[in-house]
């Protein structure tokens, strides 16, 4: 079982020292790409790589000077130059914040990213599991919230896997689309650095440079990264719903391992975890839309998205980092009840099979609408009368007239519908057979 509530892979990528340090790696990238094109002196290039250290000190005196001037950067900037010393003059050469700041972020999403794509591969391979366990484990299939036909427990968890799927291809596109950086100046033009050396910067940063960029890097990349992140948080609430709708006390087909009870009534298992991914969906999906509205600034950039993204990006990320991780510890501690379910498909008295009927009828010759009304009427009768289809079947002379008790007997084979699980199954052959068991 997965430590519960343990976030350090993800929240340390969000705290300010790794926010420092990220700006560091871009500055040092910076000045030994300038050294490489002769930009700036080699002999002050491996000053300031020697001697510039992240050290908390450093980081007491770029608060400190924060709080003076009200530019958090420039900050960080000055307090480097008093650490390095004479060669520190030649930091942040041809620069702007942005310059340092959205590359630094870039690195920052690219690595949050992969810590998802790694979390949602082991809940991938949990839910791989179940599915297998539970390929031919019969349930009721429910429309509208109502009895349909049957299905099975795995074919369910299936449909989800293959969602999770999409959002792991999803992970994987935006990490692409975010792995770009810049250093182009205050508006792009390349007026006091020279796009070689952004290049340079770029590779030693395992980014890819922008083909063009004004002050920032365009906001729809990061947009697609959250779009992304709220597709997953959809695909989890969704698992995260059925397994709160099987959980009704009148359903009871599954429960979570480790429910919580209520503070006044001891009978109560409540599906709390699930519950609270469904809530933070809720969340992933509002900072979408404000990524969105960050996407229109005005001419070559506004401020307007800064303060937007310092909330909704580390919010995002550790939240859906927390849902992943919360939604594998349900599914590896969930508790099924296949009995529950085979007496849960005999509620309706076999009304889930009125389509066989239905079928049966007409390929007998009776019009699809006469076989329509007949076992819409029966179904009904079955209900009112707390009798079984089969045995109004087996009295009505209509029926009777068409179907022998032996064919109508195997209408209600269970069977009938796990005949091809296994070949829907195949379609994720070997994709979900080369899944590792769920460590």
């Amino acid at each position: 079982m997965i430590e519960r509530y343990s976030l350090s892979p993800m929240r340390e990528l969000w705290t300010e020292e790794a926010e420092y340090g990220r700006w560091l790696e871009v500055e040092l990238a910076a000045v030994a790409a300038l050294a490489e094109l002769g930009a700036i002196p080699a002999g002050a290039a491996e000053a300031i790589s020697r001697r510039a250290r992240l050290e908390p000190e450093l980081i007491r005196r770029s608060r400190q000077i924060e709080r003076e001037i009200g530019h958090d950067l420039l900050a960080f900037i000055w307090a480097l130059e008093e650490r390095v010393g004479p060669e520190g003059r030649f930091l942040h050469k041809g620069l702007t914040s942005s310059d340092v700041k959205d590359t630094a972020l870039a690195m920052a999403m690219r690595a949050g990213l992969a810590v998802l794509i790694d979390e949602l591969k082991a809940l991938l391979a949990v839910l791989a599991d179940k599915a297998r366990e539970y390929k031919t484990t019969l349930m009721v299939g429910r429309t509208h919230g109502v009895h349909a036909e049957p299905t099975t427990f795995g074919l369910k968890l299936l449909n989800f896997y293959y969602e999770l799927e999409r959002d792991l291809a999803r992970l994987e596109e935006a990490r692409e689309a975010i792995s770009y950086g810049k250093a182009s100046g205050a508006v792009g033009t390349y007026a006091h650095i020279e796009p070689r050396a952004e290049e340079l910067i770029c590779r030693r940063l395992g980014l890819k440079p922008a083909k063009v960029s004004d002050q920032v890097i365009a906001r729809d990349r990061h947009a697609q990264a959250l779009a992304a992140l709220a597709l997953l948080g959809a695909g989890l609430e969704r698992l995260a719903v059925e397994i709160r709708n099987l959980s009704r006390t009148e359903i009871a087909e599954v429960h979570e391992g480790l429910p919580h009870g209520s503070s006044s009534m001891p009978h109560k298992r409540n599906p709390i975890a699930s519950e609270t991914v469904s809530g933070l969906a809720r969340l992933l999906r509002a900072n979408l839309q404000a990524a969105l509205e960050n996407i229109t600034l005005w001419h070559e950039r506004d401020i307007s998205h800064s303060s937007v993204e310092r909330v909704i990006i580390p919010d995002s990320f550790m939240a859906a980092h927390w849902m992943v991780r919360r939604m594998r510890e349900v599914l590896e501690n969930l508790v099924v009840d296949p009995a529950r379910m085979r007496e849960n498909l005999e509620l309706t008295r076999g009304a889930i099979f009125s389509q066989a009927v239905l079928l049966k009828l007409v390929e007998k010759g009776l019009p699809r609408r006469r076989a329509h009304e007949l076992v819409q009427q029966l179904s009904a009768r079955a209900e009112r009368e707390g009798r079984s289809l089969k045995e109004l079947l087996l009295e009505d002379e209509t029926v009777r007239a068409q179907l022998g008790a032996e064919e109508i007997e195997a209408l209600f084979d269970h069977g009938h519908y796990l005949r091809h699980v296994e070949e829907v199954f195949a379609r994720f052959t070997p994709d979900l057979d080369s899944r590792p068991a769920a460590r």
